[in-house]
C-alpha cells in the first residue's frame, strides 16, 4: 500500500514494487479514471466532494481486495482524507508505505501538472506545500514505515522500500518466534 503527496512517484515506484514482489499492481486514479472519466472532469463538472465519494468506493474496493490476495496498491494523494480509508489502512495485514519527497523535488515533477487541487491562482508549488503540510500527519497516522522519494531514481526507492518491508517481516517473524518459545530439533519447547 503506497500512499503520499502528488508527484510523489506513487504509480510509477507501485509498478516496480509489484513487478519486483511478482504481485499485481492497482492504482486507484487510474482505476477512477477507467470507471468515472478522466480525475479534471470529474472535478469540474462534480466537484470534488463527488470526486471524494468515488474515490472512497474504489479505494474501498482495492483494500478489501488486498486482504485475499497480496498485491500492491496506489492511492491517490487526497484517499487519507477520508477517515472510513483510514480505519482500514489500520488493519493488521496491511504495510503501508508514506512515499515522502521534499519541495524541489516536488516543484521538478509538478512543471506542466493538470492537477485539479493544484491548479488556480495560487503557485502549484505553494499549494502542493500546502497540501501536505494540511496531510502529513494522517499520512503519518497510517503509516507502517516512511521512504523518502526524493533522492535517486525510483528503482532506488523500490529497493528502499523492499529493504524496510523484509526487515519489518522478520521482526515480526522473530516475535512470534520468541512468543511461542525456543523449541528442539524435535518440536518441544525448551
Amino acid at each position: 500500500m503506497l500512499i503520499g503527496p502528488p508527484a510523489a512517484g506513487k504509480s510509477t515506484i507501485g509498478r516496480l514494487l509489484a513487478d519486483r514482489l511478482g504481485v499485481p499492481m492497482t492504482d486507484t486514479d487510474h482505476e477512477i479514471v477507467r470507471r468515472f472519466g478522466p480525475i479534471p472532469e470529474i472535478f469540474a463538472l462534480k466537484g470534488e466532494a463527488r470526486f471524494r465519494e468515488i474515490e472512497r468506493e474504489v479505494v474501498r474496493t482495492c483494500l478489501r481486495r488486498l486482504l485475499d490476495r497480496p498485491g500492491v496498491v496506489s492511492l491517490g494523494g487526497g484517499s487519507v482524507l477520508n477517515p472510513g480509508t483510514r480505519a482500514q489502512l489500520k488493519h493488521p495485514r496491511l504495510r503501508v508505505v508514506y512515499i515522502e519527497i521534499d519541495e524541489e523535488t516536488a516543484a521538478a515533477r509538478l512543471r506542466g501538472s493538470s492537477r485539479p487541487l493544484l491548479a488556480g491562482d495560487t503557485d502549484p508549488v505553494t499549494r502542493w506545500s500546502e497540501l501536505v503540510a494540511e496531510r502529513r500527519p494522517l499520512y503519518e497516522s497510517v503509516a507502517t514505515v516512511t521512504v523518502s522519494a526524493s533522492n535517486g531514481p525510483p528503482s532506488t526507492v523500490v529497493n528502499r522500500i523492499s529493504d524496510v518491508l523484509t526487515a519489518l517481516q522478520r521482526r515480526e517473524d522473530y516475535a512470534r518466534f520468541m512468543e511461542d518459545g525456543p523449541h528442539t530439533e524435535d518440536g518441544r519447547s525448551t
